[in-house]
């Protein structure tokens, strides 16, 4: 398989070899599809940035109704943290469809990657066992923390999961440090200080507060670890990555993570409380089950469209985007839930803002230099084909 370049040059030695008019009229066909060939690149970009924008859209809805949702759980009766974290991972049967209406056509274009070897089956095991063990204890601490934080105030600290994915991937040598990428670090770090600073000065709720914001750092803290291992698996194990490989790791991970939610429930034995828990909801044993399910689905749409967003452009882009809800969370948190929106929560919201858009823009930036690159070595083609 040759460039474009080489095709084109091949497509003109052999109008010059040969002198048959019928031949000529072949080659002249031949050689006009030849000149827009490069017109399925530009149509490529622009499916990509699309691509990218659905993948992000779908994450922040995802993200900021999953979390209202936990919340109404909690506000409404529900007691089980076991639960919560259940609800992030069971349903990644879902995920099965979209691998079934898609893997035919992706095995048929699929494009062999020649630069590194596909890892063996007990490398695969061992990789998303250790997902799984990340996505499972991350769940869990996070359900903590919602439990026993307001809803806007666990979205923001959360947001520090940015912060941790930025520093695990300049350790992997998956990012280069910038002062826009440090100034994105500072800002998120300070942000979710704030908050800190905020919660201890509560009294009454310090104990519940500082559980919550424990809980909920270290999570961030495992979910940016595994952003990160999940950036690098790719990059190191399927520079070609296809559908498969990228449904492989969301359904494994998911898989594994719900056995360690599962082992923890029934050990805990919280689950013998569940009937009466739904029983006792404020708003009815439907509204119960619907709740539970549609946070389910919820997760899900964001675990795959997420990691679409990391296949499409990397690990600390994705989770750019899910700071990006940061405040969100909080707003939608005053509307349902009459959070109380502090002047500290508010402070901690623009910073978080200001880190995420020096970050995008560090983005914008890569996305030009790359694109200059490319100008420049389709430039160098051209003159070799013209000498």
């Amino acid at each position: 398989m040759g460039t474009v370049a080489e095709k084109e040059l091949d497509i003109i030695n052999v109008q010059e070899e040969t002198d048959d008019p019928k031949t000529k009229k072949i080659d002249a066909l031949i050689v006009i599809p030849a000149e827009s060939l490069t017109t399925p690149n530009s149509v490529n970009k622009y499916t990509k940035w699309l691509e990218i924008g659905i993948y992000a859209l779908i994450v922040l809805v995802s993200q900021t109704v999953a979390t209202i949702l936990g919340k109404l759980y909690y506000n409404k009766g529900g007691k089980s943290t076991w639960v919560i974290s259940l609800t992030e991972t069971i349903a990644f049967p879902i995920l099965l469809i979209p691998m079934i209406f898609n893997c035919t056509n992706n095995n048929n274009n699929k494009i062999p990657n020649l630069d590194s070897k596909s890892p063996s089956l007990m490398t695969k095991l061992f990789i998303y066992v250790f997902l799984g063990f990340l996505v499972g204890i991350g769940c869990g601490l996070f359900s903590i923390g919602l439990l026993h934080l307001p809803a806007s105030t666990f979205s923001l600290i959360s947001s520090s999961q940015l912060a941790f994915n930025v520093l695990f991937s300049l350790f992997m040598k998956l990012e280069k440090i910038t002062p826009l990428i440090a100034n994105s670090i500072t800002l998120v770090t300070i942000s979710s200080l704030l908050l800190a600073i905020d919660s201890s000065n509560n009294a009454s709720s310090y104990h519940h507060n500082a559980i919550g914001f424990i809980c909920t750092l270290i999570a961030s803290a495992l979910f940016g670890l595994l952003f990160s291992l999940t950036d690098l698996y790719f990059r190191k194990f399927f520079k070609k990555s296809t559908l498969r490989e990228f449904m492989d790791v969301i359904i494994c991970q998911s898989f594994f993570a719900t056995c360690i939610i599962l082992i923890g429930l029934f050990a805990s034995k919280n689950w013998r409380n569940l009937k009466t828990e739904m029983n006792n909801f404020e708003v009815g044993r439907l509204a119960y089950i619907m709740i539970l399910i549609w946070i389910s689905v919820c997760w899900q749409l964001y675990t795959y469209c997420l990691l679409g967003l990391i296949m499409k452009v990397s690990a600390v882009f994705a989770n750019v985007i899910t700071t990006l809800g940061a405040p969100l969370i909080p707003i939608m948190s005053v509307i349902i839930f009459n959070d109380k929106m502090s002047g500290v929560k508010a402070i901690s919201i623009v910073l978080a803002i200001w880190g995420f858009s020096s970050y995008a823009y560090q983005q914008y930036l890569d996305e030009l230099n790359h694109k200059d690159d490319r100008n420049e070595i389709e430039d160098e083609s051209t003159d070799r084909q013209t000498i």
